[in-house]
């Protein structure tokens, strides 16, 4: 039952880092409720300037084989076959053997995922989280998203990149079904790469409806 759990976590996680596509505008489309079908095309995202010199990480096991080797709180070069290139750091918060939450911290785009597992119950649900709420000094930002995945804006990416170094920051994560909401602590290693991925922000005014997964 532990590998079990531990195989559900790390297949929850794999397919929301593999999904963040790129291009057309904000509208109704990143409502869950609000979808439409249909098919479009996009040009494979590229790495964003002065990331020359950070290792890339290949993002190329399938769901019959998760990655063993996730390099957790280093900022890396995420290299998908499918989608290209973009530059972020992945956290993780977990009782061994037990729930975890995964959180992707990218340019553009943050997610958020979690796996409440009851090894007494034999039961296991996996979350993806809707809000978010992260703090900035005397406030505190709101992020709403869907399936997970959350926008940056570029107050919200200056709030991460100067954020105290070598301290945690805790964060409150909602999702259907989850409850009143549970907080959860990012790391001091992932903290301090924040500075990196963040670093000389520059974005369109707009969110991409696809680079939230749709």
């Amino acid at each position: 039952m532990k590998k079990a759990a531990l195989f559900v976590a790390v297949v929850a996680f794999l397919p929301l880092v593999s999904s963040l596509a790129s291009n057309a505008q904000l509208n109704d489309q990143t409502l869950c409720k609000r979808r439409t079908v249909g098919v479009n095309k996009y040009k494979k995202l590229a790495l964003a300037d002065g990331y020359d010199n950070v290792e890339t990480y290949m993002m190329d096991s399938d769901f019959r084989k998760p990655a063993k080797d996730i390099p957790w709180s280093e900022t890396k070069v995420l290299e998908d076959p499918v989608i290209g290139e973009r530059v972020g750091v992945l956290d993780r918060n977990y009782i061994p053997n037990a729930s975890r939450i995964h959180t992707g911290w990218f340019r553009n785009l943050i997610f958020a995922v979690g796996v409440d597992y009851h090894p007494q119950l034999g039961v296991t649900r996996r979350y993806e989280f809707d809000v978010m709420m992260i703090p900035s000094g005397d406030s505190y930002f709101v992020l709403r998203g869907c399936d997970g995945r959350f926008p940056v804006t570029e107050e919200l990416a200056n709030t991460l990149r100067t954020q105290p170094p070598g301290k945690n920051v805790f964060i409150r994560l909602y999702a259907e079904g989850f409850g009143s909401g549970i907080l959860n602590q990012i790391g001091a290693g992932t903290v301090k790469e924040w500075g990196k991925v963040y670093a000389n922000w520059d974005q369109p005014s707009t969110v991409k409806p696809s680079e939230l997964g749709f």
